[in-house]
C-alpha cells in the first residue's frame, strides 16, 4: 500500500505538472486569443474606415465624372457656337469690305456729281436774274436746264433762295444739301 501510495503520489505530481503546463498553455492561448481579438477589432475598424473612404471616393469620382461629361457637352456646344461666330465674323468682314468699296465708289460718284452740280449752279446763277424777273414763277416747279444736264438729274428752285441746290435722281441723294455730303 505504501507502494501504491507512492505511485499515486508520483502520478499526482505528473498530473499536477501536466495541469500546470496545461494552465500555462491555456494562459498563453488566452493571451494570444485576446491579442488576436484586439487585432481583428482594429482591422475591422480600419476596414470600416476604408470602406467609408471608398464610398466617399466613389461618390466623388461619380460626381467628377458627371461634371466632366457636362463640361464635355458644354465644350462641344461652345465649339459649335465658336464655329458659328467665326463664320458670322467672316461674313461681317466680307460685308464690311464690300460696304467700304461701295462707300468709296459712292464718294467718287458724289464728287463727280458735285462737279456737275457746280457747273449747273454757275448756269443757274446766270439764269437767276432772268427767272426773278418772271412774276409767274412757282417755287415748286422743276427746272429743266439745257442738254448739258446729267441724265436723271433735275434741279429744283429753292423758295428761300438759290444758295442750296437739291438734286433728284433714281437711287441718288434725295433732298440732301450737297454741302453736307
Amino acid at each position: 500500500m505504501k507502494q501504491q501510495e507512492v505511485q499515486l503520489k508520483e502520478q499526482l505530481f505528473i498530473y499536477m505538472d501536466k495541469f500546470e503546463e496545461f494552465q500555462t498553455t491555456m494562459a498563453k492561448t488566452n493571451e494570444l486569443f485576446t491579442a488576436f481579438k484586439q487585432e481583428t477589432e482594429k482591422l475591422t475598424k480600419k476596414i470600416k474606415k476604408l470602406e467609408k473612404e471608398m464610398v466617399m471616393w466613389c461618390t466623388k469620382w461619380e460626381n467628377n465624372n458627371k461634371i466632366l461629361l457636362q463640361m464635355a457637352e458644354e465644350k462641344t456646344i461652345n465649339d459649335k457656337n465658336y464655329m458659328i461666330f467665326q463664320i458670322k465674323l467672316e461674313r461681317l468682314e466680307k460685308l464690311y469690305k464690300a460696304l467700304q468699296i461701295e462707300r468709296n465708289e459712292l464718294s467718287e460718284k458724289v464728287e463727280v456729281l458735285k462737279g456737275q452740280v457746280s457747273v449747273k449752279v454757275a448756269d443757274v446763277d446766270l439764269a437767276v436774274p432772268v427767272m426773278h424777273s418772271c412774276a409767274a414763277l412757282d417755287s415748286s416747279i422743276v427746272l429743266n436746264t439745257s442738254s448739258r444736264r446729267a441724265p436723271g438729274v433735275h434741279l429744283e428752285a429753292d423758295p428761300k433762295g438759290m444758295n442750296e441746290l437739291k438734286f433728284l435722281s433714281t437711287g441718288s441723294l434725295l433732298g440732301v444739301d450737297l454741302d453736307e455730303v
